[in-house]
């Protein structure tokens, strides 16, 4: 096998079929002289752009669209950033791209792709022919990519985030990560791994890869200043907590250093299918918080599986985010499960399986303005990627812990050993915990700002 030089991307462009990142998408990060090879004939309408791994050395970078193919034509250069609608951008350069380049221009700040530990190429031909597809985060259905059950081959290469310790990628039979798996692994001594032909292996996989995970190992140590701590020993909720219970049928219990939270059948938290068919009800333990931040917390696992919840970022009904473990009665098996819903749309960001049978699980997630990633851990060190989002929610967010019963499952008791928020430690100092109220004390409050009112008035 000849090993080829890893080139690390300046910039990562997404591109999609449908204006506000609908329809297909597209990953591009290398000069592509005609998009028909990659799926997008003249059909682009919306554009990501991110600073990729090697964007320092180049920071004039920004992405270059053509009207024709070979980088002819009129032109829109892009730096990182969001373009939801590239029809009306000067040029009116909708449904017009026919390749992409990337060259020097002026300055360009935006968003930060995050983190590649591994650069996945999957093609729908073998011996790496026919059309490409580029994947550096979990794909939850490769339809998403125009490739579904259509690839032939692949090759993994390892990527500049790539943990010392080595990172595995897992091909499924089924969309959400479901089905016969196929899993690669990238050891610290290796650089690129080829299957020219995934239809020969003897756990043949050719045509029916529906879904993909990267998993890489990493021990995070940017918010290492811990500015809120709970571990429940007192049966008082401490004055940053609010404890919201729309329906009552959820319950919460301060032990001797843990917290139990039960849900009910049906406490839920999604809106359903198409948005239709969800509730709210679900009994989450919330907080205020801005800025980045890291929030924690373990889980104690029982031989019962009954755990289902986890740690909850929310900014309101239509947009929120659910890194939880899930119980052994549902779909999911006891997986771990990072969850994104915005505007009514529930998206699978990722799942960690082989977590199920433990005595102990540690949820993370970071959050890095817009990029929130989540983890998950046996012993609190060593750290699996969940998957990694954008959503766009501002200061302040409310985050903290959840319990759900969805569907016809039995009751559920998840049982956290603690929470805790923490900062960079150039932050920490800064942090000012925000009291909140009970929604009873909160009405209780308005009856007397009321009353007084009243009063002046009389």
């Amino acid at each position: 096998m000849m090993v080829q030089n890893v080139v690390l991307p300046r910039l990562i462009a997404e591109v999609y079929e449908r204006p506000y990142f609908g329809g297909k998408r597209g990953i591009v990060w290398q000069p592509v002289r005609y998009t028909g090879n990659i799926g997008f004939q003249d059909n682009i309408s919306s554009i990501k752009v991110f600073k990729g791994p090697n964007f320092a050395r180049s920071a004039d970078f920004k992405a270059l669209f053509y009207e024709h193919i070979d980088f002819q034509g009129k032109r829109l250069a892009l730096g990182p950033g969001f373009y939801p609608n590239i029809h009306d951008i000067a040029y009116n350069f909708g449904d017009r791209i026919t390749s992409i380049n990337f060259g020097p221009a002026l300055d360009a700040p935006g968003p930060e792709w995050g983190t590649i530990p591994l650069i996945i190429e999957v093609y729908q031909d073998v011996d790496f022919k026919g059309r490409k597809c580029t994947i550096f985060r979990d794909i939850d259905h490769t339809g998403k990519l125009g490739i579904h059950d259509r690839i032939s081959s692949v090759r993994i290469i390892k990527g500049p985030d790539c943990p010392p310790t080595g990172a595995r990628v897992i091909f499924f039979e089924h969309v959400n990560f479901e089905g016969a798996r196929l899993p690669i692994e990238i050891l610290p001594r290796d650089v690129i791994k080829e299957i020219p032909n995934l239809h020969v292996l003897p756990q043949s996989f050719g045509d029916m890869i529906s879904s993909v995970k990267i998993e890489g190992w990493s021990s995070s140590s940017e918010f290492n200043e811990t500015v809120f701590e709970d571990e429940f020993y007192s049966d008082r909720m401490k004055p940053e907590w609010r404890w919201i219970d729309p329906k009552g049928g959820g319950s919460w219990t301060a032990r001797q250093g843990y917290l139990e939270m039960r849900a009910d059948r049906g406490q839920d938290l999604w809106h359903g299918v198409r948005g239709q068919g969800g509730n709210m009800d679900a009994p989450r333990l919330l907080m205020q918080v801005e800025g980045d931040f890291a929030i924690e917390t373990r889980i104690r696992v029982y031989p019962q599986l009954r755990e289902h919840g986890g740690l909850l970022v929310w900014k309101s009904p239509e947009a929120f985010l659910r890194l939880e473990k899930t119980s052994g009665a549902h779909a999911f098996r006891g997986d771990v499960r990072f969850e994104r819903h915005v505007n009514q749309v529930y998206t699978l960001v990722g799942r960690a399986s082989g977590l199920r049978r433990l005595t102990q699980l540690y949820l993370r997630i970071e959050r890095r303005g817009n990029l929130f990633s989540a983890f998950a851990s046996t012993d609190g060190s060593n750290w699996v990627i969940c998957g990694q989002t954008f959503v766009g929610t501002g200061d302040p967010l409310l985050v903290g812990l959840h319990a759900l019963c969805p569907g016809n499952i039995p009751p559920t008791l998840t049982r956290f050993d603690y929470f805790r928020l923490q900062k960079r430690q150039s932050e920490a100092a800064t942090y000012q915990p925000v009291p909140l109220i009970s929604p009873e004390d909160e009405e209780e409050q308005l009856e007397e700002e009321r009353a007084v009112a009243l009063r002046q008035i009389v």
